[in-house]
């Protein structure tokens, strides 16, 4: 999956990848989490006081939970280190799927940078 992931980024018109737009209910992209196929991510993490809800689950390919997984990592040991942090992970949609086809986190304070995960 890391090889479509690194493909998809590169060019995002080059037609490889997931297609997601027919995922257009919650109960389709929970359907595809049972089967293994998406992964939950929770938009604001656990670690930094998120709640595992509905408001904030998102339902994504794992290299999408593993790549935001680095990233909160690193915003956690910035944390750790007294940064004064304020941290926002915001979904894009395309279409009518549920499922995002970016997801955009940014975080000031401190330290100010942003990076967005191109999904579909």
């Amino acid at each position: 999956m890391l090889n479509w992931f690194k493909k998809k980024n590169s060019d995002a018109n080059d037609g490889d990848g997931p297609d997601f737009a027919s995922v257009d209910s919650m109960s389709k992209a929970i359907k595809l989490f049972k089967k293994g196929q998406l992964s939950k991510l929770h938009l604001m993490p656990l670690e930094f006081g998120g709640e595992d809800s509905d408001m904030n689950t998102l339902y994504t390919p794992d290299i999408v939970v593993e790549l935001k997984a680095r990233f909160d990592s690193m915003i956690e040991q910035m944390l750790i280190d007294g940064k004064n942090l304020s941290y926002s992970a915001k979904p894009a949609y395309k279409d009518k799927s549920v499922i995002p086809s970016a997801l955009e986190i940014s975080v000031t304070g401190d330290a100010e940078f942003s990076e967005t995960i191109n999904i579909w």
